[in-house]
């Protein structure tokens, strides 16, 4: 019993590129997104069931992009580079990479800024945002992926396990929250909201940034890939191997983990927010939630949470001077020779300073959400889909017939697939 015990255990090894994923998001949706369409969403808790939709598809996806990856020896974007005509797919992710990452970077320093600035009472949170994302690149540009691995965890333990605390204390309906997690259904706009960036927009639009956000997107998978391949010193895998089974349970720890502290600050947003009509909003997207955490005590809500908000959205732009720079060559190396012999760390200053001279500009529009929710919608939704039909096709016709999907596994995918097509196809008709 030991030994098998021990045996499972031995697995954990592998947990680390998703847990690197699941830091980044959770730093980003969990705390920002899901207490806010938790507070409007009306029936309560009927937004829950997108975060259940997002977990399975998603999962599916990311195991499937990086089995081929694994198994092949090849970045699946390498295989993509192939399709004719030669190189759109990469081409396609490099112009909108290119276009819709700076949106993302102005979100995190406008929301990073704005902390500094209402916590410390001075300063204007574009200078605060600017200065310290320029010390966070700097510190990213001279570390290693290793140590991104080890300290990400730490920066978002307090706020993921303080929502569920609050969530605890103060007796939700669990029966609710257990249903809507099951219940597809499009929610209301609650009454009391006035927000424009919540009536303005449609509400299948803002529950697909729930969906984009959570585990992270297109892009993020692409990273993902590249740190698996990373490990396996970019070599071919067996196909019935132990790193197989590692990816595995790195996707279903990371994705379960990011599940739960999703549920948990939608349903803070619920019982919390919603109760006394707040909602986050403009470009302070923070201070209402520290009502979550002064739940627990008022030490915790006016202390601990703004220390933690800083360590956390600091650690996901910390992660993203590595994920950001490793995405983008892996889309760009297989068009070009002289990308290919450029090293990454030089190759991740270009990109450093590309996406802060560009993400600087757009902190003026002073509209986080909707910056994040365009970015979120594109990569997240829209990509994610693109990715999880361009795998299907890869494992199914670019492997040995040995290594492809069984006739089940080949329907679960498909159906898979076919849901996050249907669902893309509703946020434009509803």
């Amino acid at each position: 019993m030991q030994k098998t015990v021990r045996h499972y255990l031995n697995y954990l090894k592998y947990f680390g590129p998703g847990a690197v994923v699941a830091c980044m998001t959770i730093g980003a949706g969990d705390i920002v997104l899901a207490p806010r369409i938790g507070a409007w969403a009306v029936p309560l808790y009927s937004a829950l069931w997108v975060i259940t939709f997002a977990m399975i598809t998603k999962g599916l996806t990311a195991y499937l992009a990086t089995r081929y990856s694994l198994l092949s020896g090849e970045h699946i974007m390498t295989l993509f580079s192939r399709v004719r005509p030669y190189g759109w797919v990469n081409i396609f992710s490099l112009i909108t990479g290119f276009l819709l990452l700076p949106f993302l970077i102005a979100t995190f320093l406008t929301i990073l800024g704005n902390v500094f600035a209402l916590f410390t009472g001075t300063g204007d949170f574009i200078i605060w945002g600017v200065s310290l994302g320029l010390a966070i690149a700097f510190f990213g540009a001279i570390s290693s992926y290793k140590i991104i691995e080890r300290i990400q965890l730490v920066f978002v333990i307090f706020l993921s396990f303080g929502a569920i605390i609050a969530v605890a204390v103060v007796h939700p309906d669990w029966f609710a929250m257990f249903k809507g997690l099951f219940t597809p259904q499009v929610p209301k706009v609650a009454s009391w909201v006035t927000a424009e960036d919540i009536v303005a927009f449609p509400v299948m639009l803002q529950l697909a940034a729930i969906y984009g956000t959570m585990h992270g997107t297109y892009a993020d998978i692409t990273a993902y890939i590249s740190w698996w391949r990373l490990r396996v010193h970019e070599k071919k895998v067996a196909f019935k191997s132990e790193i197989m089974t590692g990816v595995k349970v790195d996707l279903f720890a990371s994705f379960t983990i990011v599940a739960i502290f999703m549920v948990a600050f939608l349903a803070a947003g619920v019982v919390i927010l919603g109760q006394n009509q707040l909602v986050p909003n403009g470009i302070d997207l923070i201070s209402t939630q520290q009502n979550i955490y002064a739940v627990i005590s008022p030490f915790v809500g006016n202390y601990l949470y703004p220390i933690a908000m800083v360590g956390v959205i600091a650690g996901s732009i910390y992660a993203g001077m590595d994920a950001l720079p490793r995405m983008i060559k892996a889309w760009i190396d297989p068009l070009s020779k002289r990308t290919q012999k450029i090293s990454f760390k030089r190759f991740q200053v270009y990109i450093v300073l590309y996406l802060l001279l560009t993400s600087v500009p757009l902190m003026f529009i002073q509209k986080p959400i909707i910056l994040m929710t365009i970015y979120l919608l594109l990569t997240g939704v829209f990509g994610m889909w693109l990715l999880g039909w361009g795998a299907l096709w890869a494992n199914q016709k670019k492997l040995p017939k040995e290594q492809r999907l069984g006739k089940v596994k080949f329907t679960l995918f498909l159906i898979s697939n076919i849901a996050v097509t249907v669902f893309t196809v509703l946020i434009f008709v509803l």
